[in-house]
């Protein structure tokens, strides 16, 4: 009976063992990375850096951009030969290079960094409040002020400028279409950049068009109150997101308290002593760590191609490129700590089978120096 209990007790320290070499690197990220998500002055600086340093707005504006203007296109919204002055007409013929320069014209860095922090201050009182929403109100009033000013202006020509020189058919057509209209009525530029005499007319047309923009641009968005409105949509409102917040940080915040328990599992049904100690504790932590260490050491590869493959496949390739590495920066902050933490894991389990080794070396010497003294 003594044989069953112990055989039954070692077999259940095995699959605790097994558990335990999975739950080590697992534990280990979980912890990670509610330390980062829940950190707000960490998630500012990491937000910040990549609005700031990256091209992910440039390319989002992009793409949303010809977007817009294509979708206008098909609707018959705008025509596709004759074009007309608008800015989300003029969009369409711009690169990611055209958008860094105006990003840069009237998205400054204290402009971004001020939408990051009020965002992120927002958000995260409100997980610990009892407010129904976060209270985020952006300031556009530096924004439309910048847009409104000399660097509106450049940005318009920035743009202006990445339109196609106009061909003869398409002067042709304007020329035609100005001949029939009515004494004064506004006949729309064909979308290429018109040599003189029509240059100067056509650029202030985009200048105008830049002020009916600026114009319907309010001088605060609140974000609080379009929250409000999705607060009982298909009963996953703000409400429902911010409970399972709380409960993500604090199984978070408690996952180093598996391995630690599974220890203690293993302590109570396999370990006899010193020799047993550096076997059962020491093989699965230093498998587990190893497993950590892989991690540590290989995300970027492995999180490029699953987010490729995977959530951003469907995304455009100017913004799947800036999404991964913007990720990849955020990611870095998760697992520069997860490297020391597997390498101290490691170590400590080295030193368990070390002390193991040691434990059963002394005891065959031992039993060796009885035997010469039994002859």
């Amino acid at each position: 009976m003594r044989k069953f209990f112990t055989g039954l007790a070692r077999f259940i320290a095995f699959i605790v063992v097994l558990i335990l070499i999975i739950a080590i690197p697992l534990s280990l990220l979980a912890y990670d990375v509610g330390r980062v998500v829940f950190d707000p002055p960490l998630v500012k600086k990491v937000i910040t850096e990549i609005v700031t340093e990256s091209d992910l707005i440039p390319a989002a504006l992009s793409w949303y951009s010809q977007t817009e203007a294509q979708g206008r296109y098909a609707s018959g919204e705008a025509e596709a030969w004759v074009g007309e002055p608008d800015v989300v007409q003029l969009f369409l013929f711009m690169t990611v290079e055209n958008w860094r320069t105006i990003r840069w014209e009237v998205l400054t860095n204290e402009i971004l960094t001020e939408f990051v922090e009020t965002s992120v201050d927002g958000t995260y009182e409100w997980i610990d409040s009892d407010d129904p929403v976060p209270d985020i109100t952006w300031d556009l009033t530096p924004f439309k002020d910048r847009v409104d000013s000399q660097h509106g202006i450049t940005s318009i020509a920035v743009a202006y400028s990445a339109l196609p020189d106009c061909n003869q058919d398409q002067i042709n057509d304007f020329k035609t279409r100005l001949a029939a209209a009515p004494p004064g009525t506004q006949v729309l530029y064909n979308l290429c950049e018109f040599p003189d005499p029509w240059y100067e007319d056509q650029f202030s047309d985009y200048l105008e068009s830049l002020g009916d923009l600026v114009a319907n641009v309010p001088n605060a968005f609140d974000l609080t109150e379009t929250l409000a409105g999705l607060e009982d949509t298909a009963g996953v409102g703000p409400a429902v997101i911010k409970t399972q917040l709380r409960l993500i940080r604090m199984v978070m915040n408690l996952a180093p308290l598996i391995p630690i328990l599974l220890l203690f599992l293993i302590l109570i049904f396999a370990v006899r002593g010193l020799k047993s100690l550096g076997l059962w504790w020491g093989i699965p932590l230093t498998v587990g760590a190893i497993w950590a260490l892989a991690m540590a050491l290989v995300y970027r590869p492995l999180i490029t191609q699953l987010l490729a493959s995977g959530p951003l496949s469907e995304t455009p390739e100017v913004i799947q490129s800036e999404a991964i590495l913007a990720i990849l920066i955020l990611a870095a902050e998760i697992f520069k700590p997860l490297l020391w933490q597997s390498l101290v894991v490691l170590i400590v389990s080295l030193i368990l089978l070390l002390v193991g080794g040691l434990t059963k070396s002394r005891r065959k010497q031992e039993e060796a120096e009885m035997l010469e003294r039994m002859e």
